[in-house]
């Protein structure tokens, strides 16, 4: 097995230190992301909603606190290899049950992203 057979697929990613990945969305040292790719400095893992809040237009001009508003983007977001304790491939697996994965969470046991 090669990391590569994790690629495209949901693994559970365990973390030595999530500092430095918290406007990334990644708060928690365990959790669930699809594995997107890898490349030299790391593994890109998928955010299915990175929440942003834009503070300029489209023209470049400043957006006035009362007219901004979170937006919800998918983002590739990249977890460096000094970063990662482990990752947790589960090969027979056929998808996750979001009401698992909420339990899961609660139970801190990971965030799923």
């Amino acid at each position: 097995m090669t990391i590569d057979d994790a690629v495209n697929k949901t693994v559970m990613f365990i973390l030595f230190t999530s500092d430095g990945l918290e406007a990334a969305g990644i708060k928690e040292k365990k959790f669930y992301a699809k594995l997107v790719g890898r490349d030299s400095i790391g593994l890109w893992i998928e955010n299915p909603k990175l929440e942003t809040t834009r503070v300029r237009d489209d023209h470049g001009a400043i957006i006035p606190p009362d007219r901004r508003h979170l937006e919800e983007h998918v983002a590739h977001v990249l977890i460096p290899w000094g970063n990662i304790r482990s990752v947790v491939h589960f090969p027979t697996r056929q998808g996750f049950d979001t009401a698992e994965d909420e339990e899961a969470s609660a139970l801190g046991r990971g965030m799923y992203l």
